[in-house]
């Protein structure tokens, strides 16, 4: 039996920018700086509106179920908002940053994403 070729034994390898989001941030803040300033914006933007939303209509106004839960068990005040948007914010990084070549779209997805969250937070567009 005869051994596999080189191409046989070479492996196909994920990239991803894990390793340079965990190792050195300053590298990838570097590289998608205006993805996640988009992304930043966006979030701030969502975060103000979610605040001013709950405190008006309640934790039960709020569409997203895993968020509804958060704020009912936590309450709503402007620390648990600020921490539920970081964590969504991180996980939006962290996704992003598992595609190389898609990261700094994602990321500017994810903003704009946000943004229209927050426009539809403003005018209350979607309500139970």
């Amino acid at each position: 039996m005869k051994a596999p070729g080189p191409a046989a034994r070479k492996r196909w390898r994920f990239r991803s920018n894990l390793r340079i989001l965990v190792r050195r941030p300053l590298v990838f803040m570097r590289v998608y700086k205006w993805p996640l300033a988009i992304l930043l914006i966006g979030s701030l933007l969502d975060a103000v509106t979610t605040y001013r939303n709950l405190r008006l209509s309640g934790p039960e106004a709020e569409v997203h179920p895993a968020w509804r839960i958060f704020t009912q068990i936590f309450g709503v005040t402007p620390v648990t908002v600020a921490i539920g948007k970081a964590l969504q914010a991180g996980c939006a990084v962290f996704v992003g940053s598992l595609w190389r070549r898609w990261c700094g779209v994602l990321l500017t997805l994810a903003g704009i994403l946000y943004t229209l969250g927050a426009i539809s937070n403003y005018f209350h567009i979607l309500r139970w």
